[in-house]
């Protein structure tokens, strides 16, 4: 790396699009694959595009994160040429910091960023799957001299409506933007024509440019454009940029790319991993994370498991069948049950166990339950013959049954805070049980028998 790099992780969101899973943590914090929590993907990026210095922002349940990233020793960030901060809401002349958006968290943090005087800032969401190298894209932004360089990735039509889209020329210079438009005519003036695709490399099957997020800055001109009146990047900083004549560029970047901030997209995701053809080769490009230092799975003689992804500590007890499915650490499956399209994330503390499963904090599930699409938070516990599936109702019907149990539906109060058992995603029909803690680890979430 030729310039002096500074990484930038806005870590701090709130994530009230993955509903009952942000109760108890912020959105890079949620587990991913079993293995993962999300922010492990962008920790290793910066990791692997050699940049020695990376700020966190945290802000709305950080606990979780902050135990997990530790002292960055993960990552590498354990000498004194690689140094890793946290950034909290702080007091500052008696009054409580705190971050109210995007560009905000970078503003009230200019103090910890010019103590390391880089060059180059690189912003970064926390909060989104994919494998990337950053130094084409800070050559890109330095060769052009550009005010910013905002990565982007090609979507379909579908997905238009979920992001800010931009509108460029053959350069990859923007020409216009619009957060999340709908209005028909509005989205068709952004559609990208094959000339602009063959120069930038975007492939065929990929109609518009959706922003990923993620910013380049020169410090020096990044100070003077925070003073800018906003505290987002998409809404405030970057528009303003564009009306008093500034360059903006945004860089295509073509790999997989995945913001997994709603339910549904979030299960999708995870879902891909587990296709004939993974998205990302792991293998390949090895993710960092947290030691578990636990055994391998154990799976008995007479189960099958077959298209699914598990993690240390799992047990899968004999006639029982997983298909299509994620497990992360110390899941027990208990004997005869199926399960197919379901994300279970498993325990949050590594615990021995001996005779009965039940009385342990993990994720546990009881003799001969079928579950389907169901995503499971940490240390819940079913009970036996219990059958969860879309099949059973729509999501109002299924939300009446799962109340009737005595749990609460999520619900967002007035303060932000987050109360509630379980969600149903309305569109897909997705079950999401929510994390267990304290004495409730111990408890029966679904009752034996139940069916909804």
């Amino acid at each position: 790396m030729d310039e002096y790099v500074l990484a930038f992780v806005m870590a701090g969101g709130r994530g009230s699009r993955l509903k009952i899973l942000t109760k108890y943590r912020t959105k890079p914090a949620v587990g991913f694959l079993g293995h993962y929590r999300i922010f492990d993907f962008v920790a290793t990026n910066v990791v692997n595009s050699g940049i020695s210095s990376m700020i966190v922002a945290a802000q709305f349940e950080p606990r979780s994160l902050v135990r997990h990233i530790g002292g960055g020793r993960i990552w590498g960030f354990d000498g004194i040429d690689k140094r890793l901060e946290i950034n909290h809401p702080h007091e500052k002349e008696g009054e409580i910091v705190r971050f109210k958006g995007t560009a905000d968290s970078v503003k009230k943090s200019m103090n910890r960023i010019n103590q390391h005087d880089p060059r180059i800032v690189l912003v970064l969401g926390g909060d989104h799957i994919y494998a990337m190298d950053y130094k084409d894209v800070i050559k890109q932004h330095t060769l052009n001299n550009a005010d910013a360089t905002i990565m982007a990735s090609a979507i379909r039509e579908e997905k238009v409506s979920d992001f800010g889209i931009m509108k460029v020329d053959e350069t990859g210079k923007i020409v216009d933007f619009a957060e999340k438009p709908t209005d028909k005519d509005v989205i068709e003036k952004f559609r990208l024509n094959d000339r602009i695709k063959r120069s930038l490399g975007i492939d065929k099957q990929y109609e518009f440019l959706a922003s990923m997020g993620n910013y380049v800055f020169f410090k020096d001109r990044l100070e003077r454009f925070l003073k800018y009146e906003g505290n987002d990047f998409g809404h405030n900083i970057i528009p303003k940029i564009k009306e008093e004549g500034g360059s903006l560029y945004a860089y295509p970047y073509n790999g997989y790319w995945r913001d997994v901030g709603k339910v549904r997209d979030y299960f999708d995701c995870n879902m891909d991993f587990i296709s004939k053809n993974s998205p990302i080769n792991l293998l390949k490009h090895r993710i960092r994370t947290m030691r578990r230092h636990l055994p391998a799975p154990r799976i008995a003689r007479n189960a099958q498991v077959k298209g699914s992804i598990l993690t240390g500590g799992d047990e899968i007890q004999t006639r029982s069948k997983i298909f299509n499915s994620v497990l992360g650490y110390q899941v027990v499956i208990d004997e005869g049950c199926e399960l197919d399209k379901c994300i279970l994330l498993g325990a949050d503390r590594n615990v021995y166990y001996q005779n009965n499963l039940k009385e342990y904090n993990t994720t546990f599930i009881g003799k001969e339950s079928k579950l389907e699409k169901v995503i499971v938070d940490k240390n819940v516990k079913i009970g036996s013959n219990v059958e969860l599936s879309p099949k059973f109702g729509d999501p109002k019907e299924r939300r009446t049954k799962l109340a009737k149990l005595g749990l609460k539906p999520y619900k967002e109060l007035e303060d932000g805070k987050i109360e509630g058992d379980f969600y149903i995603d309305p569109e897909r029909n997705i079950l999401v049980i929510g994390k267990r803690t304290g004495d409730k680890k111990e408890k029966i979430v679904i009752p034996d028998n139940f069916k909804g």
